[in-house]
């Protein structure tokens, strides 16, 4: 089992990532959970915009700007990945739903080039 692999451009940080390169797999039982539901969570990837400040990149604690990713409702075949870019407040700014786990990669790579702030 391995990561989707991303191209992350300089300026992001991964704070949090186990966003596989993986299809889901129904349970035998028939009772509508994913069998391998580890990797279907409300919390698979999170990315956040750095900044320069005196010549070094960090993590700001104001102004943040933050894509997260997780799998709604969490553990369910029916779901679907749940991709939002917020703010500081967790508002939201973009959202994106998708069970095709390359057209969620392509927009969080859209994102990372194009970010936009409220």
């Amino acid at each position: 089992m391995s990561l989707l692999p991303l191209r992350v451009p300089v300026g992001f940080a991964i704070c949090f990532n186990n966003f596989v390169d993986l299809d889901p797999i129904p349970c035998k039982t028939g009772d509508g959970f994913i069998e391998n539901c580890e990797y279907f969570t409300e919390d698979i990837l999170q990315i956040a915009m750095m900044k320069i400040v005196d010549g070094n990149w960090i993590l700001p604690k104001s102004e943040k700007l933050i894509i997260d990713l997780g799998w709604y409702p969490d553990s369910r075949i029916t779901g679907q990945y749940r991709l939002v870019q917020v703010n500081e407040s967790w508002e939201v700014i973009r959202e994106k739903y998708s069970k095709n786990r390359y057209e969620i990669r392509d927009t969080i790579e859209d994102w990372m080039k194009n970010p936009t702030v409220l």
